[in-house]
């Protein structure tokens, strides 16, 4: 039997670093794109479990989930398959449509991806919620990272979507629908940017949390002020408000920067900058930021000249539709 799974990544992340356990509650809005963990199982005839971690170049070698042991190696993928307890006799290939450290929400995608398999391999079918929340729990709980709850419930759902916190780890969805116009808009005037480093969002939410402690730091009001931007997008998105995506785009920008200098990195500006030169009017630093990926607004008709000098410059422009459906896993036919 051959298993096929995938799950998005995620861009756009307004309202990012308040659905995390420091903030306590917030709201998020972000957005789906195709931009896929892939995720491939195949039943074979011998004891554990082999997985390929093809962007990598790695073969990890499991003899018994149930006793797996950490050791920053791949640990996500060790996780959910002793979590989700499987026996032997899989082989399992991953790979990714972004590079790692992107920012877009790889690492959640992954785990989503890999967990819906494992899910058919072992007959238990799992809703988008119970999947990413598991995913999640396997990411704090089991392995101890320090993550907000938002990349696991975008890679799960797919789509644009209003994720609602009102308790740290509580989580409620809400699809936005976008109009013909938006979508077609957001597809072709925003530009994705990786900036060739990647970065470990774990670390940067250390940071983060260290500035926001004292209740009257300049770090603590922006995390604040961040809960207000997912509802401002919202607004801007169901009413094809460009404008007001741009300021919100920007102000979200801003606030993440005043959370802790390390957000932000020379390559980033200078991704803004040169866009902005090119015809972005607004730009977005994804995930924890610390390197990855950012995003461009471009006024229209000037996206194709923004690309070109980003890439003129090394930086890597990665290609995206809106992904409208959620992670998917199948039993492969011929």
């Amino acid at each position: 039997m051959i298993i096929q799974s995938r799950a998005p990544n995620r861009i756009l992340d307004f309202g990012g670093w308040t659905d995390t356990h420091f903030a306590q509650r917030g709201h998020v809005l972000n957005v789906a794109v195709s931009l896929f963990a892939n995720v491939t199982i195949k039943t074979v005839a011998r004891p554990g479990i082999a997985i390929n971690v093809q962007d990598y170049g790695e073969r990890l070698y499991i003899e018994n989930a149930a006793a797996v042991g950490y050791d920053s190696h791949h640990d996500l993928l060790k996780a959910a398959i002793k979590i989700m307890g499987v026996g032997g006799g899989l082989e399992v290939m991953i790979s990714a449509d972004v590079p790692p450290g992107c920012g877009t929400g790889s690492s959640a995608a992954i785990s989503v991806a890999l967990i819906n398999a494992l899910g058919i391999a072992s007959g238990e079918f799992l809703s988008a919620h119970e999947i990413a929340r598991l995913a999640h729990r396997i990411e704090t709980d089991e392995l101890g990272c320090e993550c907000g709850i938002q990349d696991q419930y975008a890679a799960a759902y797919g789509g644009v979507n209003f994720i609602d916190m009102p308790a740290y780890p509580m989580v409620h969805v809400s699809p936005v629908p976008l109009s013909g116009a938006m979508l077609a808009g957001l597809e072709t005037q925003i530009l994705l940017v990786y900036e060739g480093k990647g970065h470990l969002s774990s670390d940067v939410h250390r940071k983060v949390i260290e500035s926001v402690k004292d209740p009257d730091s300049p770090a603590a009001a922006a995390l604040e002020k961040l809960k207000t931007t997912a509802l401002a997008a919202r607004r801007a998105l169901l009413s094809g408000d460009h404008d007001l995506l741009a300021a919100t785009m920007e102000h979200n920008n801003a606030l993440q920067k005043s959370l802790h200098p390390g957000i932000t990195t020379p390559r980033l500006e200078r991704i803004e900058a040169l866009g902005k030169e090119r015809g972005a009017r607004a730009a977005m630093i994804n995930g924890a930021g610390g390197g990855g990926s950012i995003c461009l607004l471009c006024e229209p008709g000037r996206t194709i000249e923004a690309a070109a000098a980003l890439r003129a410059e090394g930086f890597r422009i990665l290609p995206f539709s809106i992904c409208p459906r959620p992670a998917e896993a199948w039993v492969a036919r011929p």
